[in-house]
């Protein structure tokens, strides 16, 4: 599974997930698109590819301490021509032989720091690739109910300008009706006509941003969906807990993934500096040889040497870096200015976390109240659409009124869902902020997600 290296406290809520059946024929809930995300979404397939890459690294920084075993061997065949000056006449004479030899050698290093802080920044390296994993599935979350309620908002638009079109074009044919028998002048008809055509524009828009956002469902999860589970009108809506905004802040300056991930790219840069620098050490090797060959001319010989030779040799090795041409000075002071930007951007981080996790707190508190504001406020523009349209039958009102109060209801239908949709994510990216965010968010949502067509409007 793609969560495999999820921490402990992400994986609340995975119980749930995977209980999750995917029924034929009906629309997706929010834990089957975000189980089919954490299958097939192509970042985090990435990321996890990057984990895995990462975790080799201690193993070739480790390798670098070891015992290192080499062969090798070499064959060649000579051939020598020498003018014989003692025969009569004197010819040439060919002498053809071969050499060859073989080696074997073991080193193990003894004292070398720089293979020793190969292998911790390696440790660190593949730290930071899991913290760095661990952004990448906590984002996956916050991606997925993101397209996921943009499916939503989109389909709600939908709904809104559907009626409205309808309510317009009802509003378009009394106003023909009326002008026929003289009740209205020619002039409200334009009006009623070029509020309607306005309100087609609306649809037709309306209907591109749902087919919009669904193509951001099939990215996530590399499938199709036509149809997703609605949310349920009676979800509530409740301020943060705890409702201490300094509380959200401690605690993501403590838990935030991207602040860990920072901490451990820090980690990983001071174990960096203290490998060049470690290039200015000796270092000591435990060497061990031996070699075989078999070497010169045997017809040559006059002392019985067959050309035969075996040695060995075992003893330590000590080399001493007197000067490189500055270049070991040089990446020392690289990694001390590469470590200050890592703390730097630590230091960043941790203000910019501390102001989203406030932001994020007054806005979801914000959201609560602008809720209760919407939904009063369908109940007022319903009442002074019901008003206009009573004086329009009596003559104190235009056409122009009611088709302004008409709008302004619709809006104000639209204003209501959206604040729902911009409550939920706030209330998901502040406990982002807080590193709390987790599958069983997720799973706790779905809870108002239903796969029936639902009402969505509060009671008026």
């Amino acid at each position: 599974m793609a969560y495999k290296h999820l921490p402990s406290f992400l994986l609340a809520g995975l119980a749930a997930l995977s209980t999750s059946v995917y029924a034929q024929g009906e629309p997706a809930d929010l834990l089957e698109i975000y189980n089919q995300s954490l299958a097939n979404d192509a970042e985090l397939a990435a990321a996890g590819a990057s984990l895995k890459a990462n975790e080799e690294l201690p193993a070739q920084g480790i390798a670098g301490l070891l015992p290192n075993i080499s062969m090798s061997a070499s064959t060649s065949t000579n051939t020598e021509r020498n003018l014989d000056s003692t025969s009569n006449p004197p010819f040439n004479r060919t002498n053809s032989y071969n050499e060859h030899g073989w080696a074997a050698q073991l080193v193990q290093p003894v004292f070398r720091l720089e293979r020793w802080f190969t292998y911790t920044r390696a440790k660190a390296l593949s730290d930071q690739a899991k913290a760095d994993y661990s952004v990448a599935q906590q984002d996956l979350i916050l991606r997925v109910a993101d397209a996921y309620f943009a499916v939503l908002r989109a389909e709600d638009t939908l709904t809104t300008t559907i009626s409205e079109e309808k309510a317009f074009k009802r509003q378009l044919e009394q106003a023909e009706q009326r002008f026929e028998v003289g009740l209205i002048a020619q002039t409200d008809v334009h009006e009623a006509r070029a509020v309607y055509d306005n309100a087609r524009v609306n649809r037709i828009v309306a209907e591109n941003d749902v087919e919009v956002s669904l193509e951001r469902l099939r990215t996530l999860t590399a499938r199709e969906h036509r149809e997703i589970g609605s949310l349920d009108k009676e979800m509530p809506v409740v301020d943060p807990a705890p409702k201490v905004k300094e509380e959200w802040v401690n605690s993501s300056l403590v838990q935030n993934l991207n602040i860990l991930a920072a901490r451990e790219a820090v980690r990983a840069t001071e174990e960096t500096l203290k490998l060049q620098k470690a290039g200015h050490a000796p270092t000591v090797d435990a060497v061990a040889r031996y070699n075989h060959s078999v070497t010169g001319n045997p017809s040559l010989t006059t002392t019985g040497f067959d050309g035969k030779q075996n040695s060995s040799y075992a003893g330590l090795e000590l080399s001493l870096p007197i000067f490189s041409g500055g270049g070991t000075s040089s990446r020392v002071r690289e990694a001390t200015y590469r470590l200050q930007e890592a703390q730097d951007k630590l230091d960043s981080l941790n203000r910019q976390t501390s102001q989203r996790a406030r932001n994020l707190f007054s806005t979801v508190v914000a959201d609560v109240q602008r809720i209760s504001a919407r939904a009063q406020g369908i109940i007022s523009t319903q009442s002074a659409l019901e008003a206009t349209e009573s004086g329009y039958e009596v003559g104190s009102r235009n056409i122009v009124d009611v088709l302004n109060a008409q709008r302004n209801l619709y809006a104000s239908q639209r204003d209501y869902l959206n604040a729902r949709y911009d409550y939920i994510l706030n209330t998901l990216r502040l406990k982002q902020e807080a590193g709390t965010l987790s599958p069983q968010d997720l799973s706790d949502l779905n809870q108002w997600i239903s796969k029936t067509d639902t009402e969505l409007l509060p009671e008026l």
